[in-house]
């Protein structure tokens, strides 16, 4: 971690001062580093650090850095995407998102199943719901997290030989994250520094992003303490091992049920195409995620089970995913369970009522052959090459009316939305999503 925190002027007491050498007002950005340079300086002496730096850090802490710089990083940069202030979007680009590289050294890791450690998820988790709430009530304090997290690219430089000789790697391999700009980090770290200055903001909100910089760095001393050293009881596979974006809920105890967890999400996710045009990598990931939760479920009671699973269904219908994929998706998982462990196949089959109740309620409006005559006559509308892209479009439209119908507001607007995208989609298309709603309302 840096901000350049040796470039401050110093007051009496070797700390910075809020003003210049000759008495004039501090941009924002030398503000920021004088008001961050305390909590900056005890982050920098965190056991970790000097661990990396004696070559003694165990891979798990390393691993768990990644993991919770993802769960933080995924909250920021949802945030700041859609942020509605002007002076906040004025200064973030898409291509600061750091998310994806932190995937990637994680996608890295995956085979070496490297366990959690407990307290540092926990850590990780509390800076991301403090940071939800934040951005939704001071928008501007994502400013102050942004500033400290942009401000680790200068850090990386250092850190990065240091990774490379701890852990044996090369190139990027398992260091994407600390290569972000690569060769371009100090002339981005320019550019970035004058978006920040040539904001407008006054005494208050500077201070508000300021503060937002200290609780920043405050979270982010709470982690690294966590992250190493460690107690051998702190580790422990969690669903942040999968996604460290799916917060707190439940990962089967057996290795095997999380590995058919994860086959079916991923057959899941091949079988509709829709998931990854739309969601990317993250999609995937929850898909994934989904499905471990999923799979803890049978040791509940058939009522209870059938109970969580309309509440997912609710939750993901109104984010796109009409309740025909969660059905699907049971159906798979159980499969897959059943497969791993064959003698517990009684068990995981407690599941397939839940996926039946989903199948139910939508049939109450459109039938089986219903949807998949919506999904012929969709793709003769759209033609071979738009079907094969998108295939069973008809039918996710279909099960949408049906959600709705059954009461889960928000289910045909969140997938039209989409799949009227003019810039995505040619016209033709987007004509046969509009007739296929209007059928599939007239047949419900």
């Amino acid at each position: 971690m840096s901000n350049d925190a040796s470039a401050y002027p110093e007051g009496a007491h070797g700390a910075p001062t809020k003003t210049g050498l000759f008495g004039q007002r501090l941009t924002l950005m030398e503000e920021l580093r004088a008001e961050t340079f305390a909590a900056h300086a005890r982050l920098q002496c965190a056991p970790y650090f000097q661990a990396l730096a004696a070559c003694r850090l165990p891979l798990e802490s390393y691993v768990g850095q990644l993991r919770a710089l993802a769960a933080i990083h995924g909250v920021l940069e949802q945030a700041l995407a859609s942020c509605v202030d002007a002076r906040v979007a004025s200064v973030w680009t898409i291509d600061m998102c750091k998310l994806p590289l932190l995937q990637q050294d994680l996608r890295y890791f995956e085979p070496r199943t490297v366990a959690d450690l407990r307290e540092a998820v926990e850590a990780a988790l509390r800076a991301a719901d403090h940071l939800r709430l934040r951005s939704l009530e001071q928008p501007l304090s994502l400013l102050g997290w942004l500033y400290v997290l942009e401000g680790s690219t200068l850090g990386a430089v250092v850190l990065r030989p240091l990774i490379a000789r701890a852990f044996l790697l090369t190139g990027e391999e398992g260091m994407a994250y600390v290569h972000s700009y690569g060769p371009a980090v100090h002339a981005r770290w320019a550019q970035y520094q004058q978006r920040m200055n040539a904001l407008r903001l006054s005494a208050e909100e500077r201070e508000g992003v300021a503060r937002a910089a200290g609780e920043c760095f405050d979270h982010l001393e709470e982690v690294f303490l966590a992250l190493h050293p460690f107690a051998p009881e702190s580790r422990a596979f969690l669903i942040t091992s999968i996604n460290p974006e799916a917060g707190r809920h439940p990962l089967p105890a057996d290795a095997r049920e999380v590995q058919a967890s994860i086959r079916a999400g991923d057959i899941c996710w091949r079988r509709f195409p829709y998931y990854e045009h739309r969601y990317g990598e993250r999609g995937r990931r929850f898909a994934r995620s989904d499905a471990a939760w999923q799979a803890t479920l049978y040791q509940y009671e058939p009522e209870q089970i059938i109970q969580q699973v309309r509440w997912l269904g609710r939750v993901l219908a109104a984010r796109g995913m009409p309740t025909l994929l969660l059905q699907v998706q049971l159906e798979i998982l159980v499969d897959e369970l059943a497969a791993a462990i064959p003698e517990r196949k009684a068990d995981y089959e407690k599941l397939l009522p839940a996926a039946a109740d989903l199948r139910a309620m939508r049939c109450k409006h459109l039938s089986d052959d219903r949807l998949e005559a919506l999904a012929d006559e969709f793709d003769r509308a759209v033609g071979p090459e738009w079907s094969a892209r998108y295939p069973r479009t008809g039918a996710l439209l279909g099960a949408a009316v049906a959600d709705e119908l059954e009461g889960n507001e928000g289910a045909v607007e969140s997938l039209r939305s989409w799949l009227t995208d003019a810039v995505r989609f040619p016209a033709a298309w987007i004509v046969a999503v509009a007739a296929t709603l209007a059928q599939a309302r007239r047949q419900a």
